[in-house]
């Protein structure tokens, strides 16, 4: 088992040489295939991952079905909230889809309690991580409460092609309406828009950004 990305992780070095051991006996790899389900609230609580491949999108699920992403991880992430249960200072709980193909290494829900609880680093690791991905959540709420969908998808367009360095966002509309928390219908008819006024270009492949500077100018009566 490949664990390097484990191994580059800050809190690596701090662990005896006994517990890197445990770690690498225990640790797991998994694969979940685009769609799939990695986590479904508390009844889930897998321990902490770490992705090898592939994108994850973080979301909460409301008890009519809507649904509002946090964040979404890619390749080298790692993501603490899906071993919530262990976490005191984590009360609510979140969804993991696999978003695309994913190799996600875990580590098991005790071992990673165990550490957690006997070493300082381990446990300022987690809660470091835990409070960065937490800005990210409120981001999302003032997102929705404060821009309009027109902003929202621009700003979502903006964000992915700026964390993928490619002027071309490969997300289905529907994916994209999860996304930013909308109905596909209500995206469309946005992207219909961009696309008139030439900021985007929308096909079955996804959207090309062909005017950058026209997305910023639909933010800029945003306090973002």
């Amino acid at each position: 088992m490949d664990l390097t990305l484990l191994e580059k992780q800050s809190f690596w070095p701090h662990l005896s040489p006994e517990d890197q051991q445990r770690v690498r006996e225990q640790a797991l790899t998994a694969h979940f295939s685009a769609g799939q389900a990695v986590k479904m609230g508390s009844c889930n609580c897998i321990g902490p991952l770490f992705v090898v491949r592939g994108i994850l999108r973080v979301y909460l699920l409301s008890q009519d079905g809507r649904e509002a992403t946090i964040y979404r991880l890619r390749q080298n992430d790692a993501c603490m909230l899906s071993a919530s249960c262990v976490l005191s200072a984590i009360t609510f709980d979140v969804q993991i889809d696999a978003e695309t193909d994913c190799d996600l290494i875990i580590i098991p829900t005790l071992l990673f309690s165990e550490l957690m609880s006997r070493n300082l680093y381990v446990e300022n690791y987690v809660y470091r991580s835990s409070t960065e991905r937490l800005s990210d959540l409120i981001q999302a709420v003032e997102r929705m409460f404060f821009l309009t969908l027109r902003q929202r998808v621009a700003a979502f367009l903006i964000d992915e092609s700026s964390s993928t360095g490619s002027d071309h966002v490969t997300l289905t509309q529907e994916q994209l309406a999860k996304a930013i928390g909308s109905a596909r219908e209500a995206v469309s008819r946005i992207l219909k828009q961009l696309s008139a006024n030439g900021s985007i270009e929308v096909s079955r492949g996804g959207i090309r950004i062909l005017n950058k500077s026209l997305l910023y100018a639909e933010l800029q009566a945003a306090d973002l």
